[in-house]
């Protein structure tokens, strides 16, 4: 792959108005470098579900069910690592007290089956989630890349990831995710009151109180009211 390939996804970046397309664009640009398949999603922390965090999937077919289905996320080394760095990294390079468990063998043996062999990742920031991934894949027992390559596949990503914000922003339903009430009781939450403090500040009964916190909570698909406020504030829906 030459630079300019790389440029030439990014200009076309900006004229992608659905996330169809940019898939399709971005598998065919990086078969260049040796990659087949690729997935983008937030990285699922404190008992988050994966499939709702998809953003782009263009993983084998089977392969996407099965790994939601059996919640590979928990244990595969590769997405563990990606919730802990913001560097760029081969699937061979995942530190061994991750990748080196039974369980995190188990998902890349079973990957396997659907000609996944090899892959690199990019984690990045983002605004709807804790933390995103992108994820290239590849049939080949190892990724061979130089520098530069892993440069090219960066730029690319990031652009990719920036794309997908951007059109999420024009077509979301963030303003609709919380009502007015659960946007206060997660506000008062950042601001450290409890439950009981904040039903007197907002005139309601404790009860009612939980009953917001446990709908924002559903709403992001997260375990914890402190979950929620950091989605909630990743999301510019509170500005505590």
């Amino acid at each position: 792959m030459i630079d300019s390939d790389v440029f030439d996804f990014v200009e076309r970046c900006r004229k992608h108005i659905a996330t169809g397309p940019l898939l399709s664009d971005l598998l065919d640009t990086v078969r260049n470098l040796g990659f087949e398949h690729l997935i983008l999603s937030g990285v699922p922390l404190g008992g988050q579900k994966l499939a709702p965090m998809v953003e782009l999937n263009g993983w084998p077919a089977g392969w996407f069910e099965r790994y939601v289905e059996a919640e590979h996320a928990a244990v595969d080394g590769v997405c563990i690592y990606s919730a802990k760095t913001l560097k760029p990294f081969l699937w061979a390079e995942v530190p061994a007290k991750w990748s080196d468990t039974e369980a995190s063998r188990r998902v890349a043996g079973e990957a396997t089956e659907f000609g996944i062999l090899s892959g690199f990742a990019v984690p990045m920031l983002s605004v709807h989630h804790w933390q995103s991934v992108l994820s290239f894949a590849s049939s080949q027992k190892a990724c061979s890349l130089s520098p530069r390559q892993q440069v090219q596949l960066v730029t690319m990503a990031v652009y990719a990831g920036m794309s997908i914000q951007a059109l999420a922003h024009v077509d979301s339903e963030f303003d609709s995710v919380l009502t007015e009430r659960e946007k206060e009781v997660l506000l008062w939450a950042a601001a450290g009151k409890t439950m009981s403090e904040t039903s007197q500040i907002l005139g309601m009964t404790e009860r009612t109180v939980k009953w917001h916190a446990m709908q924002a909570r559903e709403a992001f698909g997260v375990g914890t009211t402190t979950q929620a406020v950091v989605e909630a504030v990743r999301r510019r829906l509170i500005h505590p």
